[in-house]
């Protein structure tokens, strides 16, 4: 019994159980160009992150300067940063989601747009450090 009234007080109490809630840094719109193949997830802070920001720099983006500075942020050392390029239409939000050893993302908001052509998104999300393995698949 007093386990279960403990497990209701942290419910109420709003304790996230070291789920480590993603936060979204960043949310950039690309454009239509469709990005270079090397631009798959990555962890920032790593030289993968540092070819990643080459690539889209490389690429015909349509606002470099956004995607430089979200691709510079920093997280703090209780945090890791990811950055993920997904195709969408009219989306203006995207949500991180941790499946045991897996960061999956996906586009928000835009729904009911009749969408010609794809348009390509920027997203940067941080996550606590300890709510992560050390090695993630990242889709």
């Amino acid at each position: 019994m007093r386990w279960i009234a403990a497990c209701l007080l942290l419910l109420l109490a709003g304790c996230d159980l070291g789920t480590g809630r993603p936060r979204l840094e960043s949310f950039v719109e690309l454009g239509s160009a469709r990005p270079p193949a090397g631009s798959k997830a990555v962890e920032l802070g790593t030289a993968g992150g540092q070819e990643f920001q080459r690539t889209l720099e490389r690429a015909k983006i349509s606002n470099p300067d956004k995607v430089r500075a979200a691709l510079s942020f920093t997280p703090t050392a209780d945090r890791r940063a990811f950055a993920f390029v997904k195709p969408g239409c009219a989306e203006d939000g995207a949500e991180l989601t941790i499946e045991r050893d897996t960061l999956k993302v996906e586009l928000t908001g835009g729904e009911n747009v009749n969408c010609g052509t794809a348009n390509y998104f920027l997203t940067v999300f941080s996550v606590d450090r300890d709510s992560i393995p050390a090695t993630p698949t990242l889709r």
